[in-house]
Order: structure tokens, then sequence, then C-alpha cells
């Protein structure tokens, strides 16, 4: 954006405003939206013209700034061949890679690190020539604008996607490039596991400073809480660590605060082994003692329902989350889906300890099923198969919310999922779409490992503190841009009943898990003021000059 008049000479009108809302850097177009006051059409013409003069000049800096920035990576030695312009097979390949469409946007230029010394370098350029730029690990956020940038430089972490197992000191050092599937398989042959995303394909920095909701946050809280250092890159291009020593206002600001301080290079997080898991339930330790679990080991999978049992289910999640804790290791999900030929009801459950079947999961597993996947195994091996096919290129769009644990709220999400799956086929007849409804929960128990490990930002203590909550997830994904134009604006119709329905009930948390939020939504705005200016003054303190606030252009800011 360029300009905004709210008052212009030539018009002579108080109340005129040319405002450029829309410019898009298109080869064959640009749009141009004039909201105005009364006038003739000789002033309108001169004051087309005065806008078109500014357009030129606000593109020509624009191009200036593209390839100030993109020669200035290019002609550093070190970044030799890490610099992918358009129109290259390089630049084009990495594209392809985004689960998105959406998120797939094509910017000045990429770069793509391969050492912490790289983004050193890179972090230099950004600052000195004021780059807008946008960063991507795994670039599994489906938003446009969540992990990259159009109109500026991509920072692509995608070559920085090595694991280290330190056995001594029990840490996993990850590169936030990589993918939680790699993780899992890199740390395998060492018996480990990490507290990471239960997808193979979501990518390890994003998740990790967004919080991260994992197979093992009832026993050891988010993915955020178990690291113990954050490697980081200053805007400056400083390398500095963050943790409970060194920087530590940095690292809480960076657990569940995302990209907002500076570039996460590497995540140092505590690694778990355990023969047994000391249970309140006899029956389950005994269960436990008898085959000793290691912590890469797995117990579960998918359980599809008829959706004549979805009461019968919906019931049973409600009263497992009111005693979660009396068997931590056990976890429970469960969805409503449209796949594009039928609605569907299925479960996902797990035992962190791998104790098949524990007792925890007796009321649901003697409902009806249709069929089943459960199984024993490697987290590195099930978690594929929890993912599934993942295919790229589609148009997806995520949006979440959360509420008291509350049957009310996964019934009336249940008929309005019906509602609008018909009304998006009326809406975009032959449209190749899904719509997946997800409720999973956050409870007190989840939140206390934030305590014992330094704190976070997430703000979820004083939303947990009256009882677990309902966190839901919506995901629609469509088959072409078209298409999406016509199902998006459901789409959001849909969010909005949901969250006017909870607020109506009295059961609205207004609180939103950021990894699964849309761009529209504001997720660091419900972390609490005191967590807002905890981000605040690390921003404040480690980027003094705000190149993460202006520039970055992808994913969420700092509330003002």
């Amino acid at each position: 954006m360029c300009l905004y008049f709210h008052y212009s000479p030539l018009f002579k009108c108080s109340t005129f405003c040319l405002n450029l809302l829309h410019l898009y850097r298109d080869p064959n177009q640009a749009y141009l939206s004039i909201n105005r006051c009364s006038t003739t059409p000789l002033r309108i013409m001169q004051a087309l013209t005065t806008v078109i003069l500014l357009l030129g000049a606000c593109t020509y800096a624009s191009e200036a700034r593209s390839f100030s920035c993109c020669d200035a990576l290019t002609n550093i030695p070190q970044l030799k061949n890490k610099v992918y312009m358009p129109e290259t097979t390089q630049y084009e390949q990495r594209l392809k890679t985004y689960y998105s469409a959406n998120a797939a946007l094509e910017p000045w230029c990429m770069v793509m690190p391969e050492s912490t010394q790289d983004v050193s370098r890179v972090a230099t350029v950004v600052s000195k020539h004021s780059c807008p730029f946008g960063s991507r690990s795994g670039a599994h956020s489906a938003f446009r604008g969540a992990n990259g940038v159009k109109d500026g430089i991509t920072i692509d972490f995608g070559h920085m996607n090595a694991t280290v197992y330190d056995a001594k000191h029990k840490l996993a050092k990850i590169q936030p490039g990589s993918n939680w599937g790699h993780v899992y398989e890199a740390l395998d042959p060492y018996g480990v596991a990490a507290v990471g995303g239960r997808a193979s394909v979501v990518g390890v920095g994003g998740f990790v400073t967004g919080g991260g909701y994992s197979f093992h946050t009832n026993v050891k809280g988010f993915a955020c809480d178990q690291v113990v250092n954050f490697e980081v890159v200053l805007a400056d291009g400083k390398i500095v660590n963050a943790n409970r020593k060194q920087n530590p206002d940095l690292w809480k600001a960076l657990k569940g605060g995302s990209g907002n301080v500076g570039f996460v290079t590497r995540i140092d997080q505590r690694m778990f082994l355990h023969s047994a898991y000391v249970c309140r339930r006899v029956n389950l330790l005994i269960a436990i003692l008898a085959g000793v679990v290691s912590s890469n080991q797995l117990w579960g999978g998918f359980i599809v329902f008829d959706l004549a049992q979805r009461h019968a289910v919906f019931d049973t999640y409600i009263k497992f989350v009111e005693v979660n804790e009396e068997d931590a290791a056990s976890q429970l999900i469960v969805s409503v889906q449209y796949d594009g030929k039928q609605r569907l009801l299925l479960s996902v459950v797990s035992n962190s300890d791998a104790v098949e079947s524990p007792t925890a999961f007796s009321p649901l597993l003697s409902i009806p099923n249709t069929s089943n996947t459960l199984t024993r195994g490697k987290i590195a091996d099930l978690v594929p198969q929890f993912t599934g096919p993942t295919p790229l290129g589609l148009y997806a769009n995520w949006m979440t919310g959360m509420t008291a644990n509350d049957i009310r709220i996964m019934k009336f999400m249940d008929e309005k999922h019906e509602e609008y799956v018909g009304k998006m086929k009326a809406a975009a007849p032959g449209s190749d779409f899904s719509i997946l409804v997800q409720f999973q929960p956050v409870t007190a128990l989840m939140v206390s490992h934030a305590r014992e490990n330094g704190g976070n930002v997430l703000g979820l203590e004083d939303v947990t503190a009256d009882g677990p909550t309902l966190m839901w997830l919506i995901a629609v994904t469509v088959d072409t841009a078209e298409n999406q134009e016509k199902i998006y604006p459901l789409t959001l119709e849909y969010r909005a009943a949901v969250n006017a329905y909870a607020t109506a009930i009295g059961i609205n948390k207004n609180w939103e898990y950021l990894n699964y939020a849309l761009g529209d939504q504001n997720p660091l705005s419900h972390y609490g003021a005191r967590n807002i200016q905890t981000m605040r003054r690390a921003s404040k303190k480690y980027d003094p000059h705000g190149v993460f606030q202006r520039l970055r252009a992808s994913g969420f800011k700092i509330p003002e």
C-alpha cells in the first residue's frame, strides 16, 4: 500500500478518501479501489492521473527494492546456489512442496540457508536493505501468508533439516526445516521419542514455536515446554542461545510466541526414557510392568463408527476428558468428516506408554464400530499411518476456537457440518472438497507442565482454571481456486455460527491455537495481557528496530 488520503485539495472535499486497498504486482493487471465523495468527471480524471503516477512510483520503488534485496543475497559468496529466482527450476520445485496452494506465494526470490551462519548473513541483508520477508519450515500451515510472501523474499529452512541425538545429555538437537516424520526416524535407533507432531509432514519450527500439541501432551505438556534451548539468529545477525540461564525472557517468548523475535535455527528438546509410567490405575500399572515399554513405542489408531453412534461417541468423549488425569498416557480425539463422498465419524486413540486397549478406552471400545486400525508399534512407524496420504497443491483453510468441555457444542457442530456440506455442494457443483471437524481436549494437567519448565506465553492457565476445555478445528480442502471462491465464504459462515452459539450458551473460551488458526484470526491476542507484554518486551529488547514486526510478512504478529 502506498497512499491513504483523508483530505485532497484537488477534490476540495474533506470527506474524500483515496485508498489503494489492493495493489497486486501482476504483469497483466493492477487493481485499484477508490472510495470517493461526489465530484466532477474532470476532477476524477485529474485524481486518476495523480494516482497512476504514484502507482508507477510505487511499482518502481518496489521493483528496485526487489532487485536490491535479491541481488544483495546473491552477491554473498557463502550463499552461492542458495538463492532461487523466479522461473528457475529450483524456485518452481519449492513452490510445489507447499501443503496448501493458498500459501504457495511467489516471492521476489527464495533463499535456502544451510547453516546458522547462512541465516545470520540473510538476517543482515534483511535489516540493511529493509527487505520484506516470510519464513517457512515445513509449510504445513494453510492460509495465504502463513509461511511465505509475494512482495518480499521467502526464507526457506528446508535445507536445515538435521536431527542429532546427544545421548550423554539426552537431548535432541533439531533443525527447524525438518518434519516430525524425519525426526522420529532419526531418534528411533536410540529408543527415544520427541514431543512432536502427530503427522509426519508437519514442520518442526512453526509447530514448536506455535505451542505444539502431541501424543505426549498429557504427560509432558506442549512441545514448546520440552525445549531446553533455542538457538536464535536476531535481526542484526547476532547468534544467541535462549534457555533457563541465557536470555530466559527470549526463551519464554519463543514458547508459543511464534517467529516474532528472531529466526530459530536449532531446537534442543529434552528426550525421555521410561520403563513404566506410574499411573493411578492399578490394573494399568500391572499391565505396564508386565512388559517394559520404551518411550519410542505407541499404541493407537483410528476407530470408524456409523454416524448413528455419534451421540454415544460424543458422550463418551466428554466423560473421558473429565477423568483423563487418571490415565494421562491415553489420549482421545473425535472428528466428523466429509471426504468428498460421504460423512464419516471417527476417533483417534493413542496411549503413549504403548498399553494396548487400556481401561480408559473401555467405554469407547464398547460402542459398535465399522472398522479400526488399532495397533502397537514404534512412533516412527505409526505416525505415517496416522498421517495417511497428504496431497499437495490443494486449497486448504483451517480455523479454530475453544469452548468448555460441553457436549452441546459437539452436537451443534455436527448438525452444522451436515448443513454446510449441503450448502457447499450446492454452491460448487462437482467440486472435490472435504471438510473436517475435530475435537480434542486441553486440560489443566497439560498446562501444568509449562510451570515446571520455565513457563510459556500461551496463556492457558486461566482458560483451564475452571475445568477441561474442548479445542475445535474446522479444516476445509478444495480442489480449485474457482471452487474455493464459492466454498470459502460458507466456511466462514460455519465458523461464525459456531462462535455465536458458543457465546450464546456461555461456553466460549475465546482462545485460538496458533497452529490451527486462519489468517484472519489473531491467536496471540488471546494469550492474556501479561504474556502479550512478555512478548513485546522481548521484541523491543532483542529486535530494537522492530524488523520482525515491520518487515516480517508471514504468520501472526504481536498485538499492538
